[in-house]
């Protein structure tokens, strides 16, 4: 593993960098401040390495940016309905940092948040941990959160969440990477070729994006990606859901169980012939096509524009906690000293 400096905090913490290399040229670089991925190459069709992830040079543009570039994201991940959660008859209250509705756990989400590295032998993997003091997102009890990330030599990518609070609370974390598998630079990603297994979704209930609580059936809609098919394909045909959120902005069920790993999508960019193939424990994932990317200075001085990037972020289902009972396996809500577990992979391949 590599290590080295990326910058300075403007509160005078420095950054490091930690890069992962695989005997296939395969690498991923994560700073310690979000505990951040910065940069993923991966070799094309021709065994040219790309760079397929969205982000910056610099640690003030991680500091001030509004996209959570490759962040993680916690203690919760998504949207809370006007941002308040109810725990034992006790309401509490958090940002309300997108129109009325908590959004990614507000201002002080541990995106902007230092992490500290754990050192370890494995040279495979980098490992940060980073707590959470009690009412601190406006959440009951401190909770410490670990993240690892791994990679082998079958070109998986794997990220490890852990966390335990000392009190009942809301625990979602996620990685809110966003991809192009053509390279950072290379313009937006409708072109590319989605396939998710995932017989549901989650309507959301008007432009604030808070989801209801149905499962709908993505059959006969453009939530439909059971059977491989380009973003552009449906992504502007004017469903009332889409104008909501101009575009795909959603979550969607993961057909199996939570907490049985399993594949949930494939992504393929013919231009470059990279395939990226995702496999995750969780309820569901956010799809979501870049439509709220501003234009803005990426890496290299790149210009990042609506939909260079597109995540997928698996996840409990948004705002779970306000409609799902405590204690059943799709809820986000852990008692206290219970162990929040999650683990996803992102697999690289080209044809």
């Amino acid at each position: 593993m590599k290590k080295e400096v990326f910058g300075e905090t403007r509160g005078g913490s420095t950054v490091t960098a930690y890069t992962l290399e695989n005997s296939n040229g395969v690498s991923a670089t994560v700073i310690d401040f979000g505990a951040t991925v910065v940069k993923l190459m991966v070799p094309d069709k021709n065994g040219t390495l790309r760079d397929v992830q969205l982000g910056y040079d610099d640690v003030a543009s991680y500091e001030d940016g509004e996209c959570f570039f490759g962040a993680i994201i916690g203690r919760n991940a998504n949207r809370i309905k006007d941002g308040k959660v109810t725990i034992d008859d006790v309401v509490y209250q958090m940002d309300q940092n997108d129109h009325g509705n908590n959004l990614h756990s507000g201002n002080k989400g541990v995106d902007k948040t230092m992490w500290t590295y754990l050192p370890k032998d494995d040279p495979n993997s980098v490992s940060f941990i980073c707590k959470s003091n009690d009412k601190e997102q406006g959440l009951p009890g401190n909770v410490t959160m670990t993240v690892t990330y791994s990679l082998n030599d079958d070109n998986e990518f794997k990220i490890t969440y852990d966390a335990v609070s000392d009190m009942k609370t809301v625990i979602n974390m996620t990685s809110h990477m966003y991809f192009n598998l053509n390279g950072h630079n290379e313009g937006n990603v409708e072109g590319h070729i989605v396939t998710l297994d995932s017989d549901y979704y989650n309507p959301v209930i008007d432009d604030k994006a808070i989801p209801t609580e149905e499962n709908a059936p993505v059959a006969g809609t453009v939530f439909d990606f059971r059977t491989p098919k380009a973003i552009s394909q449906d992504v502007n045909k004017g469903d009332i859901q889409q104008k909501y959120v101009g575009g795909y902005d959603h979550n969607f069920v993961i057909n199996g169980t939570t907490g049985e790993f399993r594949h949930f999508a494939t992504v393929y960019a013919e231009e470059s012939g990279i395939v990226m193939d995702l496999f995750s424990d969780q309820t569901g994932t956010q799809f979501y096509s870049g439509n709220f990317i501003v234009d803005q200075k990426g890496k290299d001085g790149v210009d990042y524009h609506f939909r260079s990037g597109m995540c997928l972020e698996p996840q409990y289902i948004p705002n779970a906690m306000n409609f799902i009972p405590e204690g059943d396996a799709d809820s986000p809500i852990f008692d206290a000293d219970e162990h929040y577990h999650t683990e996803s992979v992102y697999k690289f391949s080209v044809k």
